[in-house]
């Protein structure tokens, strides 16, 4: 048996490739270094194949947000030997799953668009160029935690017409305190702000909700891919669930700016199995 896993910070989709190429998958709490343990990591996998005879794994790649550094890789692959113990594991960053989905063997600029966002050049094998990811705080131009921060400030401030600002409360419930506390108190900043987003795909014809894109989709180009140095004609594609709804704005800024949509994948895994089934 061997197991695909592609990790963001909110999920982790997990494919389990049987002999004879028979598939499941298996679904738990997103898996990154940066915000959990050892130990953590090791109990999140552990309840996800609690019922799975986990001796038989015998290979395991795992693609995770917050495995860009060797350091991170080995924490995650400790966890998974943990569970795992017969198996051979390859941990790597999720910018190459999408790499890999998006691409296979082929040259072109892997993105991600979820929770977070980055972006690297790809020659077909391995990066040749890539951004220096900053997370939630200094960095995550155009993703869902970045859109959603902007969601909030506008509500806060009171910049969110009202018709808006009505809907959002209604939807969330909200309180400073609250959003305070979640931002800086709690665990998973990135992800609660990322909870917001998807207020923006429900009002994705609000000419404000459109703006609010559309300038984060600008600022991904301008600190992301502007910052690349990559030939032009390469398509720019893109993984993940705010490059798969706003896809329509992503292709009209990208194209302002002379650069070429390729694929968007609201989800890599699909294209992961193919390619490792070759």
């Amino acid at each position: 048996m061997i197991i695909i896993a592609d990790s963001g910070s909110t999920k982790t989709h997990w494919i389990l490739i049987q002999e004879k190429g028979k598939s499941k998958s298996f679904y738990s709490q997103g898996i990154n270094p940066y915000f959990l343990n050892i130990d953590e990591m090791t109990r999140i996998v552990k309840e996800c194949f609690s019922n799975l005879p986990t001796e038989e794994v015998k290979e395991v790649f795992f693609y995770g947000a917050g495995c860009s550094l060797q350091e991170k890789c080995s924490q995650v692959q400790v966890s998974l030997t943990k569970v795992f113990s017969k198996a051979k594991i390859e941990t790597n960053s999720d910018l190459l799953a999408a790499a890999h989905a998006l691409f296979g063997h082929q040259a072109g600029v892997a993105c991600i668009l979820g929770t977070g966002s980055n972006a690297a050049v790809y020659n077909g094998v391995s990066f040749t160029n890539k951004i220096q990811s900053l997370g939630y705080l200094l960095g995550d131009e155009g993703s869902g935690s970045y859109i959603g921060r902007q969601l909030v400030q506008s509500y806060f401030r009171k910049d969110m017409p009202q018709n808006l600002r009505s809907e959002f409360a209604k939807d969330y419930s909200v309180d400073s305190k609250e959003v305070l506390d979640s931002i800086y108190k709690q665990p998973f900043p990135n992800r609660y702000l990322a909870t917001f987003a998807p207020f923006a795909s429900k009002h994705s014809e609000d000419k404000f909700i459109i703006n609010i894109v559309r300038l984060s989709f600008r600022d991904f180009i301008k600190y992301q891919l502007d910052t690349l140095s990559f030939d032009k004609e390469l398509p720019i594609g893109f993984v993940g669930s705010i490059a798969f709804y706003f896809q329509d704005i992503l292709k009209e800024e990208l194209e302002s700016k002379g650069y070429i949509l390729g694929r968007v994948l609201k989800n890599p895994i699909d294209s992961l199995e193919a390619f490792y089934k070759g």
